[in-house]
């Protein structure tokens, strides 16, 4: 089954019309983005913990937060993959280039 990987995640094709400046800047902004991603999931695992320790913490906003949470947990994750897919994708064509050129 397709999921959003399928669609944000570039192929070597695709980026071998572009230059090795933007190249490196699109590699290095995908990995960035990845690591946020990361950050992110193990910010949300955190406040999760907090908020199970409240005790003025509501059914209500529970049941929100986790209808949140699910959201991006579902998400999140194959985000992170393709952005990171693409930031190997990039390093891999400009790898080509160099040893082309030799």
């Amino acid at each position: 089954m397709r999921d959003i990987y399928h669609h944000l995640a570039a192929h070597s094709p695709e980026l071998t019309n572009h230059s090795d400046e933007y190249l490196n800047d699109y590699s290095s902004h995908c990995s960035e983005s990845a690591r946020a991603i990361v950050s992110a999931l193990k910010l949300v695992g955190n406040l999760v913990l907090d908020a199970s320790d409240n005790e003025n913490y509501s059914d209500e906003d529970a049941r929100r937060d986790l209808l949140l949470v699910s959201d991006v947990l579902r998400h999140l994750p194959r985000l992170a993959q393709a952005l990171e897919q693409n930031s190997y994708t990039a390093e891999y064509v400009l790898r080509q280039r160099r040893e082309g050129s030799k």
